[in-house]
This record gives structure tokens, C-alpha cells and sequence, in this order.
């Protein structure tokens, strides 16, 4: 299974790496680049909302990285915020 990162900004992800990234933005939605994946999620959902949709977009990046042959899921979603804290 893919390792799961968590950093404070996306500049923190190596340059030749394949990754898939998970960070806040105005919508849900996935998008294919040059590095890899990209997972949005919209931070206007309520919280309880938000702390399960990002529960679920991390299991699914890391069967997805799988599938990929893709080693790391870089989340930059504070941890509070996915745990619920």
C-alpha cells in the first residue's frame, strides 16, 4: 500500500517523483499531470462532512497510487482537520 505524507505545502514533494497529491480546493475533482494525481477537495463542506470525504479521498488515492505503481499520497490537508481534531 502507498505511504501516506503529510506536508504543509506541495513545494515540499520531490521534482522527480510520481506522487499523488491531496489538497484543499474550490471543488471535489481529480486531475492527471506530469507527476502523477491530483485529488481536490472542496473546503466548503461542513465539517463532519469534511473530515469523512477526506477520510475516503486518502483510501482511495492509496488503491489508486497502487494501481499506478505510485509509492506516496502527499496530503497537505491539515491532520487535524482529516482525524477530526
Amino acid at each position: 500500500m502507498a505511504n501516506v505524507k503529510w506536508i504543509t505545502d506541495s513545494s515540499h514533494i520531490p521534482d522527480d517523483e510520481q506522487y499523488i497529491l491531496i489538497r484543499y480546493g474550490k471543488e471535489n475533482g481529480l486531475r492527471r499531470h506530469g507527476h502523477g494525481l491530483t485529488y481536490s477537495v472542496d473546503r466548503t463542506l461542513n465539517h463532519n462532512l469534511l473530515e469523512a470525504h477526506v477520510q475516503t479521498v486518502i483510501s482511495d488515492a492509496q488503491t489508486l497510487a497502487n494501481f499506478e505503481k505510485i509509492d506516496t499520497v502527499y496530503v497537505t490537508i491539515p491532520k487535524q482537520v482529516a482525524q477530526g481534531n
